[in-house]
């Protein structure tokens, strides 16, 4: 039987990652990393039906007779400098290597190492010396480089000809101190940068649109947002402390990587690709009998097309998850800055460039958190109320991708929702402009000659859905006004309005966009149980109100690379390891990875064991506000039982009062 830290779906541990690299290095028969890197390790989760199969075993007492499925960790490696990829499954259940592959034309994602290594070779290139100094930055210490992924590259400008290369660009910055906001001084010019060869390949200037200015000059005017730089005069001084504890502890239960809160349970994983992933979600319904909700939930991709349409700010288009990992660049998280109350932290393990263990710690986050009202009512007749707070679990973790950071946000409620927020801050990608030049239509000016781009933020969840068994189906609903005319037997005043339903039986009906028109929304229902009382299937609601479509027209290059967010909702068939919809290998793709290659022939997905893609976001047209620093905005969705109980099942919280009190006159009794 497994341990508690041993459940078929944790993350490698410290000593696994030992253990995979040193499998790795023996069969590679070199230990040299100056010819290779450990570009990433994971966990290569097992089977789906495997995985259910153990835990049932686990729960009934028959684990004797089903073995735990093979420990597996997934390792892809980068030859240098020929950038052959190497993908790679190792066996930790038989200390042996399972599949050896090599891939050509295919980049993995970028690891922080290769990031910081690529500013400091770029640092010392001459060219991009010689651009500074005619800049009048001399002091090369003062010069910065973020390293993006490149969105694409065609050295002889054929779009159709992208350069296969391993390549960064390097958006240019200044900081005038150590800890100065460098995004107020952009460059002008971005660096491309063959990350193998370690060589800057190409250098791409901003050129001044309608402006006297052949080159714009370079704004140093600060603007700070840490407080030692504003000073302690100028903070504000009305501000009384606010505690909240929980003096008895929290409510929750944390069993290696499996916690139980109230009803729910559910097993919180972390890998170096899509940070937090929840799986083996249930509910605990009347009578103790659990009800699966969720296999797998995560922030699977998400694109950031950029509006400008000139050089160099085309090759911006980025894809945080597939380019860079929300694992690799996931902060260590801070009591009393970013968790309140009582805090249970998990640590994150990525991998370094030789294959050896990083641990992030604090990387998750898991607390509870007043709500606000779950339920109440008055009775106006009794002067009697009842009043029940709501109280959320939150499962966090928040990462850094250069200029922007992301706060990721798992919700559980006590009344069976579930909602996934994203809360978007940070620093505007800035880039600069020349004294009379103007950004419309493309920027916002937030500060002298600095530019905020006009951009999206597009999310994809990975939502394979178990609700109250494996095999399940979405329906569309749109609710409308009904179709008979004013004075029809059925709508004799005209006030009628029905919701109508589909279901999707094929992978070609199941890639539709949302309408705000008919509030669309949708359901993922269990045909085979019916609920009692409205003879339909169970189901969970699915509903975002952050939903704007994809605004690069179709056959932009960014379209068409990220192809996934051109509809709000796919559903296809469950494959295993059919996890990313810009592909397993997004950085510099082709167009139609992924979600376009998986539904080219279609496919059941009515009553089957299927995943829901859904796409939502922000369109971020930058404000004066939100320079130098931007406050949080917020976007997610959310999955409600929708026929799915008895009633509500929050009746059953007493309140957080036992003491009685009248609504109207404090005298007749109010539970709050």
């Amino acid at each position: 039987m497994v341990t508690e830290l041993q459940h078929p779906l944790d993350p490698l541990s410290v000593e696994e990652f030992r253990s995979v690299a040193a499998i790795v290095r023996k069969a590679r028969g070199s230990d040299d990393t100056n010819n290779f890197i450990f570009s990433s390790v994971a966990l290569y989760e097992p089977p789906k039906k495997q995985v259910l199969a153990y835990l049932h075993a686990l729960t009934t007492a028959n684990s004797s007779v089903v073995d735990p499925p093979d420990r597996e960790a997934l390792v892809i490696l980068i030859d240098r400098p020929s950038g052959l990829v190497h993908e790679i499954i190792v066996s930790l259940t038989k200390s042996s290597i399972v599949k050896w592959e090599k891939l050509k034309g295919m980049q993995p994602t970028q690891h922080p190492d290769e990031m910081l290594e690529a500013e400091q070779m770029m640092i010392k290139d001459e060219r991009i010396i010689e651009e500074c100094r005619q800049l009048g930055v001399t002091d090369m210490s003062m010069v910065k480089i973020d390293p993006w992924a490149v969105g694409f590259y065609h050295a002889d400008k054929d779009v159709a000809k992208q350069d296969k290369r391993r390549i960064m660009q390097g958006l240019m910055y200044c900081r005038t101190s150590e800890d100065d906001n460098q995004y107020a001084h952009p460059l002008d010019f971005t660096a491309i940068y063959d990350v193998n060869a370690q060589e800057v390949i190409d250098l791409i200037r901003h050129v001044p649109r309608n402006s006297k200015f052949e080159r714009a000059s370079v704004p140093m005017a600060n603007h700070h947002f840490l407080p030692e730089h504003l000073g302690q005069d100028k903070m504000r001084k009305d501000i009384k402390p606010i505690q909240i504890t929980q003096p008895e502890g929290v409510s929750f239960t944390l069993r290696g990587h499996t916690l139980d809160w109230q009803k729910w349970n559910m097993h919180i994983g972390f890998n170096y690709r899509e940070g937090v992933v929840i799986s083996n979600v249930t509910y605990k319904d009347v009578g103790d009998q659990v009800r699966p909700v969720l296999y797998r939930v995560s922030l699977s991709e998400m694109v950031v097309p950029y509006a400008n349409p000139y050089e160099p700010h085309t090759h911006k288009m980025a894809f945080d998850v597939g380019e860079y990992g929300l694992g690799n660049m996931s902060n260590s998280l801070e009591l009393g800055c970013d968790c309140v109350g009582d805090i249970t932290y998990m640590d994150g393990v990525i991998t370094d460039l030789k294959g050896e263990p990083t641990v992030i710690e604090n990387a998750i986050c898991i607390h509870e958190e007043d709500a606000g009202l779950l339920f109440k009512h008055t009775d106006y007749r009794s002067g009697k109320a009842h009043s029940v707070r709501s109280r959320r679990l939150v499962v966090s973790n928040i990462i850094t991708a250069a200029n922007y950071d992301y706060g990721l946000y798992f919700y559980f409620y006590q009344d069976g929702t579930f909602q996934y927020e994203v809360k978007a801050t940070g620093e505007l990608n800035t880039h600069i402009l020349a004294e009379d030049e103007d950004p419309a239509p493309y920027g916002t000016i937030v500060a002298p000659q600095v530019v905020g781009q006009h951009h999206q933020h597009l999310f994809m969840m990975r939502i394979d859905p178990m609700v109250d068994g494996i095999d399940n189906s979405v329906m569309q609903v749109d609710v409308v006004p009904s179709t008979d005319p004013v004075g029809h037997p059925d709508n004799r005043v005209g006030n009628a309005f029905v919701p109508v339903t589909r279901i999707y039986n094929t992978t070609d009906e199941a890639q539709v966009r949302s309408n705000a028109d008919s509030s669309r929304f949708w359901q993922i229902i269990n045909e085979s149980k019916l609920h009692p009382y409205t003879k339909k299937p169970v189901g969970f609601k699915l509903v975002s109100n952050n939903t704007p479509p994809m605004l690069p027209k179709p056959g932009a290059i960014v379209t068409e690379r990220a192809k996934f967010a051109t509809k709000t909702v796919w559903v296809t068939p469950y494959e295993e390891h059919q996890l990313f919809p810009g592909g397993s290998y997004c950085s510099q793709s082709e167009p139609g990875m992924g979600l376009p290659e998986w539904t080219k022939e279609s496919a059941s997905v009515r009553d089957k064991d299927i995943v829901v893609w859904l796409t939502f976001g922000l369109n971020h047209i930058p404000r004066v506000e939100d320079f130098p620093i931007m406050p949080v905005e917020t976007c997610g969705f959310h999955l409600k039982p929708c026929n799915f109980f008895l009633g509500n099942p929050g009746i059953d919280i007493p309140p957080s009062k036992k003491q009685t009190a009248s609504a109207a006159n404090n005298s007749n009794g109010c539970h709050c």
